[in-house]
């Protein structure tokens, strides 16, 4: 079935439950359930999803993944080979490859909203859009800041707080500094310089739009091309 006549089928059981006449009961079938449940249209979760990311600026950064465990577990490699310039009479020396492993423990963000059946009814499917939106609007803005600030306690370690994490200082507690700029960009090794991500807040943004040279040039230059970033 399509989405919109699953979506009429799923409103007309939460009103009428097992008084739903048979017909629409088959079109809420999706699964084979001994338990002869019903499952809510797939579209409500997949909405919300893109819903919040649209609004998470962290999310489209992120790599992105599903999971049902408590805990995602990934090899890591803690060791390199050591290549050595061979002279002409010498054999080449055995590397050990070391590996471990880093936990990535999921931390759950929770919430539910009750929603009568005759305001579902009523309001033709605008009330749950608006439940919806209201999620991911509150998961996104509780996740970005989590994501840059947490605690790692019941919310995720923030990349502010990870001492995994390296820094560079500006050099003055008020006074955002372009050569702090240059430094931070330099000190990503040259592997990921390309491929990184400036992440930064709007007070910070407008300060760095606000820098100008000796002759009083703005130093941030627009896009002069559609689809390439500021400079």
């Amino acid at each position: 079935v399509d989405g919109a006549e699953g979506r009429k089928a799923w409103f007309t059981y939460l009103r009428k439950g097992q008084q739903t006449d048979g017909r629409t009961l088959k079109t809420l079938t999706v699964a084979s359930d001994q338990q002869a449940g019903y499952l809510a249209p797939a579209e409500v979760s997949s909405e919300f999803i893109r819903n919040l990311t649209e609004i998470s600026p962290i999310r489209q950064y992120a790599s992105v993944r599903s999971t049902a465990a408590p805990s995602v577990k990934y090899p890591k490699r803690t060791g390199i080979t050591n290549a050595k310039w061979e002279g002409e009479i010498e054999e080449a020396e055995e590397s050990n490859m070391t590996f471990g492993q880093t936990e990535i423990v999921a931390k759950r963000l929770t919430t539910y909203v009750d929603i009568s059946n005759s305001l579902l009814m009523g309001s033709e499917g605008a009330a749950e859009s608006e439940v919806r939106l209201a999620f991911a609007e509150d998961f996104a803005l509780k996740e970005g800041r989590a994501f840059v600030a947490g605690d790692g306690f019941k919310e995720p370690e923030g990349i502010l707080n990870s001492g995994a994490i390296q820094t560079v200082l500006n050099g003055h507690a008020t006074n955002l500094s372009a050569d702090a700029l240059i430094s931070l960009m330099y000190a990503l090794p040259s592997v990921y310089r390309n491929r990184g991500t400036w992440v930064l807040n709007g007070t910070s943004l407008a300060t760095i739009r606000k820098m100008k040279d000796g002759q009083g040039n703005f130093l941030w230059q627009p896009s002069f091309q559609a689809g390439q970033p500021e400079t």
